[in-house]
């Protein structure tokens, strides 16, 4: 069920589920994955969330149960209205400094610098140019941050196509100059590159191999895990 989550496509996601519930042994555990995880996957699945980078980028709500944590163990009846109120006041700031250091961290984080370096064991691994024809890669970093990833660079530095010209630079900096964190609020903020016929039948065909690539992954492990 874990590994359905994480799934990024509604195909593959359902699969697991019904996986999980065919090796379950027990009748009632088989019922409730059915009624409370099969029809409404796109609430707690990751496969709904690709449209959504922040969503991609935060998981998980621990900053929020942080938050409602430190409210419970530092405020209590005994305070008094006005002594609650003010360890209230005292958290938010504290919260307020977390947010604005994050905001820096943001706007100082060289994400692609190491998406770059990722080349390397590429290379090393003796994996060739990924033969991209536009920059819409579909990997999870660049779906996750809406910036050039190892793939894309790996195409530029040493496959047929210069993706990364001077415009197309000029293009990322301003989406974040014009939008900033809000860019990632929004799938529909990013420019849309214009495409040939030949590189939507590309991209068309690339769905499938990598729907066909992850339905062989998934039937690879339970093979494995059978022996």
């Amino acid at each position: 069920m874990i590994a359905a989550m994480h799934k990024r496509t509604k195909i593959s996601c359902k699969k697991l589920i019904q996986e999980a519930i065919n090796n379950c042994p027990v009748p009632t555990i088989q019922n409730y994955i059915r009624r409370n995880y099969m029809r409404n996957t796109q609430q707690w699945a990751l496969w709904a969330c690709q449209h959504f980078p922040l969503l991609l980028q935060v998981t998980s709500t621990n900053p929020l149960e942080s938050y409602h944590s430190e409210l419970k163990r530092k405020t209590s009846s005994l305070h008094g209205l006005i002594g609650a109120i003010h360890n209230i006041v005292a958290i938010d700031c504290k919260k307020q400094s977390d947010s604005k250091s994050a905001t820096f961290d943001f706007h100082v984080k060289k994400v692609s610098a190491y998406e770059a370096c990722a080349i390397m064991d590429r290379l090393e691994k003796g994996k060739g140019a990924p033969g991209l024809t536009s920059l819409d890669c579909h990997c999870l970093f660049h779906n996750r941050y809406l910036l050039p990833c190892k793939h894309i660079f790996h195409e530029h530095m040493y496959g047929d196509v210069k993706l990364l010209t001077t415009d197309v630079w000029r293009m990322f900096q301003k989406i974040f100059e014009e939008s900033g964190f809000e860019v990632y609020e929004h799938r529909e903020l990013v420019i849309e590159f214009v495409q040939t016929e030949q590189q939507k039948k590309a991209k068309s065909r690339k769905l499938t191999v990598f729907e066909l690539t992850e339905r062989v992954c998934d039937r690879y492990w339970s093979v494995e895990e059978g022996y």
